[in-house]
């Protein structure tokens, strides 16, 4: 779709974009809006100079990816997760805008892999700040905007995940303030739903039961539960009694080794891929089987809205790693800076031990960084690190693999919604001290004290179990044996023999087990495996380096 000499657009109308004309100004707009229609959002952007459109969409609340048009004018948002995709780039004749990387990459012609942006993807699976694979291709970031005009185009940030609670002198903040605040965001989704169908992906764990918990506290019934992975797998045995307690339907979908390695091999996973890359991050396949059963059983009608949980646990503050509440007597820079810079690290940048070379981590902890100076100028206050440790991790993992999960639903024709992500939420969170977010202690304080759906308590507890049960006798006696090698040596072990097998998803099945029980680079877990095959496809290593020009290495 050309809009001008300048500027080309190329949106999937087929994948949920839509197209929305006011006077002379055209809105593409794909996601959703609380309270508001992309129609009168059309209206009020004719209605306003090309200017103030920035200061228009950080008022939006939901969440989105926009494009509007209006003579030589073209802006492009996305909402302050990039929940929905967008890339641009340059050729000698035009500015081009897209929502498929791919084939942006493809009709830009490149192919100059950026060996930094490599090194973090094979480090981490996914790359840091606004890097691609692709030289000369860019993907828009969270609360990011960028404005074509004249041959030029000028990125933006309008809303930026930055926790200052010291710097503001915030007091703690009481149990029912949480409360009201998680009410307010799903009665506002219920209200733009119109009694719709909700599918739950229902987990053992806090979030996603605190979604089923509060749907039933709010009475809406029209609600079904999902889990998927392993037989008996201790998530989905928690998740059947949590949806047996609120009176929701559940159903499971298994996961075998073989079915899922048949899933990662299959053509139709070609052409997700081919759709959810983003050259940023590993796609997020371990649900794919999973979300297509529900739809060809017709267990999810065509109508109904995926609900999930994501993610509770990283905004109410269970990431953040309990070193930052230890007392710190190196308060000046050079040791402020090592204890956020390498706590990262640990975190994110460790999918195989081997690349964790002096020279790479001095990269890693470069590229981390800039990219916290960039952003947010530089340390601040003392007592806020952790929150220069939350806004990079949102940035980067959070918002490139996680949150990109949503692909998976959109690609079966489903619509999505994303409550614990409400701009609610982060506004809340991002204001709370490290006292209310260690540990996720206001969020565990406030399901113990509220009990919504009863499902809160001691015997709500569900302990992992190791399936499936002929391996438990295995396991122990490997263990012992290893007794006295120490625990170090029995971890590496367990990992390579026994994780395979036993990986509740199945997600391991995209390598094979030999291959993994063989291998001494010191895999972290089966992401591992998958950011290694995606560098493959792409002739590159698992270090990120491009292979030799060989089909067997290619392949291997």
């Amino acid at each position: 779709k050309g809009v001008t000499v300048k500027i080309q657009i190329q949106l999937d109308e087929a994948r949920g974009w839509r197209r929305f004309e006011s006077g002379p100004l055209t809105l593409w707009f794909k996601g959703y809006l609380n309270e508001r229609s992309p129609s009168q959002l059309a209206d009020r952007l004719e209605s306003l100079a090309a200017a103030d459109w920035l200061d228009e969409a950080a008022q939006l609340d939901g969440h989105f990816a926009l494009v509007v048009s209006r003579g030589n004018k073209t802006f492009a948002a996305l909402d302050r997760i990039a929940s929905i995709p967008l890339f641009y780039g340059s050729d000698e004749k035009a500015h081009h805008l897209s929502s498929n990387a791919r084939q942006l990459k493809e009709k830009l012609g490149l192919e100059k892999v950026d060996a930094e942006a490599a090194l973090e993807f094979a480090m981490s699976g996914f790359t840091t700040g606004s890097k691609t694979l692709y030289e000369g291709l860019e993907a828009l970031g969270a609360g990011e905007a960028v404005f074509f005009e004249n041959g030029t185009a000028r990125r933006q940030r309008y809303a930026l995940y930055n926790p200052k609670p010291e710097a503001a002198g915030n007091n703690p903040v009481p149990v029912q303030g949480l409360a009201q605040v998680t009410l307010g965001i799903f009665e506002k989704m219920l209200r733009g739903l119109d009694g719709r169908p909700i599918i739950i992906p229902l987990s053992a764990g806090l979030d996603s039961r605190l979604v089923a918990a509060v749907l039933k506290e709010l009475a809406y019934d029209n609600v079904k539960c999902f889990s998927y992975g392993r037989r008996g797998n201790h998530e989905a045995l928690g998740a059947q009694k949590v949806a047996k307690k609120l009176g929701y339907p559940w159903t499971f979908v298994e996961h075998t080794s073989s079915q899922q390695a048949l899933t990662f091999a299959s053509e139709e996973m070609r052409q997700f891929e081919g759709f959810a890359d983003a050259f940023n991050a590993v796609p997020f396949q371990q649900d794919f089987f999973a979300v297509g059963h529900l739809k060809a059983s017709g267990y999810a009608p065509p109508d109904a809205v995926f609900v999930n949980g994501q993610s509770g646990d990283f905004i109410s503050g269970n990431h953040i790693p309990a070193s930052f509440a230890l007392p710190f007597e190196k308060n000046d820079a050079a040791g402020r800076w090592p204890r956020l810079l390498d706590a990262l690290i640990a975190k994110h940048f460790d999918l195989w031990h081997v690349l964790k070379t002096p020279e790479n981590l001095d990269h890693a902890r470069s590229a981390l960084k800039d990219e916290i100076i960039s952003l947010a100028g530089g340390l601040g206050e003392p007592g806020d690190d952790f929150g220069l440790y939350e806004m990079s991790e949102l940035l980067n993992r959070q918002v490139k693999y996680v949150i990109a999960g949503q692909r998976t639903y959109e690609w079966y024709g489903f619509e999505w919604r994303l409550p614990l992500w409400d701009n609610a939420y982060l506004d809340f969170w991002e204001a709370a001290p490290l006292t209310a977010k260690l540990g996720q202690n206001l969020f565990r304080k406030m399901l113990e004290e509220k009990n919504w759906g009863g499902i809160w308590g001691g015997e709500w507890q569900f302990p992992k179990t190791i399936v499936p049960a002929w391996v438990r006798p295995l396991r122990f006696a490997a263990k012992v044996l290893h007794a006295p090698l120490g625990r170090d040596r029995w971890h590496r072990f367990e990992k390579n023999y026994f994780h395979w097998p036993t990986e509740t998803v199945c997600n391991y099945a995209i390598a094979p087990y030999g291959r993994v029980a063989q291998d001494r680079r010191g895999h972290r877990n089966a992401i591992s495996w998958h950011v290694d095959s995606y560098l493959r496809a792409k002739g590159l290593g698992f270090d990120g380096k491009p292979l030799k020009k060989t089909g067997e290495e290619k392949g291997a």
